[in-house]
């Protein structure tokens, strides 16, 4: 049963942040990938801010000033170009000192003329590093430095190379084989290492804001990491777990117009501007389905088609499980009108499409971090210590998780 969505009035607003991730994107962006309302943001109206700066202000603790960021020539050797996005070209390439492969990704002014250098790409940089001070071990993809071109008309940050993102490791293998090319026990090693990482980030009050499975970078050696920083923000407030629970204060408030339309909550859909770590959470649940079938639990093609799938697949939000609901934005200006449950079962089609999938552990994760309620949404913190993960099959070690061939010579 469908449950129809009342659209009175259309939206016309646009993102105006367009991300692309540090890691090599052979493919083209997946329809829905992207973080803006339409697949690709007018370079004229909705590019980032710039600025003019230097190697100092890239990296504010580090020993470099501009004169010696290393030139990006002299020390990489690029191998092949593996991935274009709105801000850059990546590369593999190999550190002509230490021989190690690295992955380059050139970050580029959208005009031509222009010099400058995105505002995100420098917040990015500084949060990486902040992250890298507290630890390596952490899930987190690993910036080694940054160069610039021999004109210092360009500049490159050198990230740890990864073989592939999960994205397009499961978009070729579904293609071929109708089905994830993870096991149950290799999906829970993978979140394992997902939810970890996600509990690193929000004990430390950084919210990712554009989880997804090709911001997840995964390596010969079996290990996760969580790539593309452009849109992570910290954000202060008083916390209980992993959360600013304390919803309503100032500084909470933030722009609803982040992370990418299949792994959007719902608290973004209905335009709220009051949120936390628990917009991450969602995205890991949508990211474990994913991983689990093959293919996305919910491909909207636009923000009201997104909220259609999201009610199929979930059954449509109650007041009673969500009280706040009601004074959401688009809730509260006539935009959306959320239909009547009746005798509507909340989860069932979710169900449906799992049916073959017999962990009640599993599932109830799932079921967590899928809340519609956002208080009520499951932290990393108690994902990570689900029942599921205990239970058989047990988790593959990373030792035995399986390797798929690339594309990059």
């Amino acid at each position: 049963m469908n449950h129809k969505i009342i659209i009175k009035r259309k939206r016309k607003d646009v993102d105006p942040i367009a991300t692309e991730s540090n890691s090599p994107k052979p493919h083209k962006k997946r329809q829905g990938e992207d973080s803006s309302n339409s697949s690709a943001a007018a370079p004229s109206k909705h590019a980032p801010s710039w600025t003019r700066t230097n190697c100092t202000s890239l990296i504010p603790t580090s020993k470099f000033i501009y004169g010696q960021c290393p030139d990006v020539s002299s020390r990489y050797e690029k191998i092949c170009r593996i991935g274009e996005g709105t801000y850059g070209v990546v590369y593999k390439a190999r550190d002509k000192i230490t021989k190690e492969i690295v992955a380059l990704k050139r970050c580029l002014p959208h005009h031509e003329a222009s010099d400058g250098f995105p505002l995100t790409t420098l917040r990015e940089i500084t949060l990486l590093r902040e992250l890298q001070d507290e630890g390596r071990n952490n899930g987190i993809v690993i910036l080694h430095d940054v160069a610039v071109s021999s004109s210092r008309s360009g500049v490159f940050l050198i990230f740890e190379y990864a073989q592939h993102d999960l994205a397009t490791l499961i978009d070729h293998y579904y293609k071929e084989h109708n089905c994830s090319p993870f096991r149950e026990s290799e999906v829970k090693r993978l979140m394992i290492q997902l939810l970890g990482a996600l509990h690193f980030l929000h004990s430390r009050h950084v919210l990712h804001r554009d989880l997804k499975l090709s911001n997840l970078l995964y390596n010969h050696r079996g290990e996760l990491r969580v790539a593309d920083f452009g849109l992570a923000r910290r954000v202060g407030g008083e916390y209980v777990g992993d959360g600013c629970r304390d919803s309503r204060r100032k500084n909470c408030c933030l722009t609803p117009k982040v992370v990418s339309l299949w792994y959007r909550p719902p608290e973004l859909l209905f335009g709220s501007e009051y949120y936390d770590m628990s917009v991450d959470n969602w995205g890991a649940g949508c990211s474990m389905g994913e991983l689990l079938l093959g293919k996305p639990l919910m491909n909207g093609k636009n923000e009201m088609d997104q909220v259609q799938k999201m009610f199929d697949f979930l059954g449509p939000p109650s007041s009673d499980d969500w009280p706040e609901l009601k004074d959401l934005p688009l809730l509260k200006d006539g935009s959306v009108e959320i239909p009547k449950r009746r005798h509507v079962q909340t989860g069932r089609h979710m169900f449906d499409i799992l049916r073959s999938w017999r962990s009640t552990s599993g599932i109830q994760l799932l079921s967590g971090l899928l809340k519609y309620n956002p208080r009520e949404r499951w932290t990393a913190d108690q994902a990570f210590n689900s029942n599921y993960f205990t239970e058989l099959p047990a988790p593959t070690p990373l030792s035995l998780m399986p390797t798929f061939p690339t594309k990059h010579k």
